[in-house]
């Protein structure tokens, strides 16, 4: 292995370890909504309502990273509400407080959950997503990614368990591993954080071919064209340490 594959591959696994711990306390609390649901004979709002101390606690075991966290249903799953966030927000050392949306298809407000690819790509796919970074408007305005899984009884769909992170949060934990000039990316190659002045969050590489790099397990580096690719964790978040 070459210095630079080497570099990225330590780079990347240093960095995956910060999401992929997040994600294990998402998938936990999924596991916890099958199991309220499970104790239901009617699953309503009443039955998932407990979510809230679960979602206060991941909220509070990665308060330097996450600033919302939740269950959002699949639609027709709960008895008396058609859709349905159980979704809880925080600031600082403030209590958490639920996320209100507007849910009512017929208004001009209505928050459809089921248009936006954190709830979608799990459903579709049955994988662990990670959706961003975009401009959070119903809640901080700022630059947020959103981590999701499918929350599944048997083959069935209930709906996703996430967590919101700070893009600003998260940059203290992950540019300090990552080498001069290296950019972390989404599956579509849209910049999370970066350590290139070429590159600044929000910016989509155009032509960055993530082919090889998606089938790549946790911590590996592949050479791509002009740049060093490597898979970080088990979400879908590549390092890119060489300039194209």
């Amino acid at each position: 292995m070459t210095e630079a594959l080497a570099q990225a591959a330590a780079a990347s696994r240093e960095v995956g370890d910060v999401f992929d711990a997040v994600l294990g306390s998402v998938e936990d609390l999924g596991g916890r909504a099958v199991t309220l649901i499970r104790a239901a004979s009617r699953p309503d709002r009443a039955a998932v309502e407990p979510l809230r101390d679960d979602a206060a606690a991941l909220i509070g075991r990665h308060a330097a990273l996450v600033s919302g966290a939740g269950f959002v249903a699949a639609p027709g799953l709960l008895a008396d509400a058609p859709m349905w966030l159980e979704w809880w927000q925080a600031a600082g050392t403030s209590p958490a407080e639920r996320l209100v949306v507007d849910l009512d298809p017929a208004s001009p407000g209505f928050y459809d959950y089921t248009r936006y690819g954190w709830f979608t790509v799990p459903r579709d796919t049955g994988r662990v997503h990670v959706h961003g970074p975009y401009v959070d408007y119903y809640g901080t305005d700022q630059y947020i990614l959103t981590l999701s899984t499918p929350v599944l009884d048997g083959e069935g769909f209930l709906g996703i368990a996430g967590a919101d992170l700070f893009v600003r949060r998260l940059e203290p934990s992950v540019l300090p591993p990552m080498p001069p000039g290296a950019v972390l990316v989404n599956s579509q190659g849209r910049v999370i954080v970066s350590r290139s002045a070429r590159h600044l969050t929000g910016a989509l590489l155009r032509g960055l071919d993530l082919g090889t790099v998606r089938e790549a397990g946790p911590g590996e580096a592949v050479e791509g064209d002009g740049c060093v690719l490597a898979r970080c964790g088990r979400l879908p978040l590549f390092l890119m340490s060489r300039r194209l």
